[in-house]
């Protein structure tokens, strides 16, 4: 999904997070098995007074960190337009008009399960420790994957030498529930209520049902920030080898 982009609010944002996007750096053609791996990363860049050195917990669900597995079917998170074509450039860098389509669908879904838990509906998570250190989720692209949605080349008009580069579509850069905490920390065995802000009208629950249900909360969205890492310009570049 598109996740609302909120302006920084150095007032009130509780913790900003800084994203790398890296691919590997070749992908040989006489290699069937061959992936071209795309990671994200994720660090805590900034924090509140109050939050200095907690991790951050925020569910991956339909973000550009969503990784589908290969059993899964279903349209991926490069078919939803979260990374964009894949581009092909020159020695400099620029454009050569060489590009390959992951696919591009609007998908409207409707959650099977409106479990007030949020892991019971199927949510993932991921956790970006409070050390400065990176998480990270990887997707995996095969030959098959890669030309899937391309209507014009295939890999039989590859040529080594070729450089090609993606990005991530910030939009996808975001969450819906999002929390402090560690998953395999303070947050191990607790139950993820969908609840975040009161301000589509749903009641906070009080503090007994929290703690007698060994229930999270969740945080507004808008006091997570999201920032592109400055050098990645939100694209990176990899090489066609024999």
């Amino acid at each position: 999904m598109v996740f609302v982009k909120w302006k920084y609010n150095a007032a009130t944002t509780l913790a900003t997070l800084e994203v790398t996007l890296t691919t590997s750096p070749t992908l040989s053609l006489s290699d069937p098995n061959a992936t071209l791996d795309v990671t994200l990363t994720a660090r805590i860049a900034e924090a509140a007074p109050d939050h200095q050195g907690e991790p951050v917990t925020f569910a991956v669900h339909r973000s550009a960190f969503e990784v589908f597995g290969d059993d899964e079917g279903g349209v991926d998170m490069f078919a939803r337009g979260a990374f964009g074509t894949i581009c092909g450039v020159d020695g400099e860098g620029q454009a050569t008009g060489r590009k390959i389509s992951l696919g591009f669908f609007r998908v409207n879904e409707i959650m099977r399960s409106d479990a007030a838990d949020l892991r019971e509906r199927g949510l993932t998570f991921l956790t970006v420790p409070g050390d400065g250190t990176e998480a990270r989720a990887t997707h995996r692209l095969g030959w098959e994957r890669i030309f899937r949605h391309e209507e014009t080349l295939s890999k039989a008009d590859l040529r080594p030498g070729e450089r090609f580069k993606m990005g991530v579509n910030d939009g996808y850069l975001g969450t819906s529930w999002w929390c402090f905490g560690d998953l395999e920390g303070d947050l191990a065995g607790k139950r993820f209520h969908q609840w975040t802000t009161d301000t589509f009208g749903e009641e906070k629950p009080d503090d007994e049902f929290v703690r007698e249900g060994n229930w999270v909360l969740g945080r507004d969205p808008k006091f997570l920030h999201w920032t592109v890492h400055k050098d990645d310009e939100r694209c990176s570049i990899f090489q066609i080898v024999e």
